[in-house]
């Protein structure tokens, strides 16, 4: 990301001439405060961009975040998929069948205990069990003559690589939620930065505008009656150029998007 900086100092002086009529202390107060003024609005364009920049990677953070969330459902589906499989098998095998009957009773205190354990229905001439995946592994490593059958064998591989293909999803997730979060947070301090820029462009005007307008010139009748109207401008500030409230409305957008995020956090995974 290149973020590029508006010009600052670009101030066009006037001349600081006109010492009877006071002309030149209204003329140095005009190039003080322009320039002030012109800083203040650079300042405000910059963190402005910035702010749209920092938003258009909020929103890819989330969108990564939100992949790869969907990419580990899948993982899921499948991982559930291979452990159905796997416990049709195994109750196909009486000796098999008996053993998880027996496992999955003794694990249910575990179960009750942990509402997020991973299980599948299974249907044996016991009764119906919800039989946890883990219960799956303990009777297959009871029994490791029949992890060498190629049914059995074909599964258990892909039940592996779903295991590992969700690990490391869960891996990849928790980074790109903490990167979310981090830019989320950061974010904030960033819109408030550039609030805080509009505010110290509002203040260097009224005050400029105040020193300027209370100077003899300005209350002069010199100033009101015989100067011109170019004459009149020079020795007042120029704003023209700057389209604060633009930018205002740009950061007002930015803010209500902001806020549309702090309220799409995510949760971290246990892997």
């Amino acid at each position: 990301m290149v973020f590029k900086r508006a010009d600052f100092n670009t101030t066009e002086h006037i001349p600081e001439k006109g010492i009877i009529t006071g002309r030149r202390n209204a003329a140095f107060l005009r190039n003080r405060y322009q320039t002030e003024l012109d800083n203040a609005n650079a300042a405000v364009v910059d963190m402005i961009h910035y702010c749209e920049e920092q938003s258009v990677e909020l929103k890819q953070a989330f969108n990564k975040a939100q992949g790869i969330k969907a990419s580990i459902t899948a993982h899921e589906k499948e991982r559930e998929n291979a452990y159905e499989a796997l416990g049709n098998l195994i109750s196909k095998e009486e000796k098999l069948e008996k053993e998880m009957w027996k496992t999955t009773t003794d694990a249910q205190k575990d179960i009750a205990k942990n509402q997020k354990a991973s299980t599948v229905k299974q249907k044996t001439k016991f009764g119906d069990q919800e039989v946890t995946f883990n219960s799956m592994m303990k009777v297959m490593d009871k029994y490791p003559e029949y992890q060498s059958k190629s049914s059995f064998k074909k599964i258990m591989d892909k039940i592996e690589e779903k295991e590992k293909e969700l690990r490391v999803s869960k891996v990849d997730y928790n980074r790109a939620v903490s990167a979310y979060h981090d830019l989320l947070q950061r974010f904030k301090i960033y819109i408030q930065k550039a609030k805080d820029k509009v505010k110290m462009y509002h203040q260097t005007l009224e005050r400029g505008q105040k020193e300027i307008d209370d100077t003899r010139y300005k209350k002069g009748f010199v100033y009101k009656i015989f100067a011109s109207e170019r004459s009149k401008q020079e020795v007042n500030l120029d704003t023209l150029k700057h389209r604060i409230p633009q930018f205002e409305n740009t950061l007002k957008i930015i803010e209500e998007e902001l806020s549309g995020y702090e309220g799409r956090k995510f949760v971290e995974l246990t892997y």
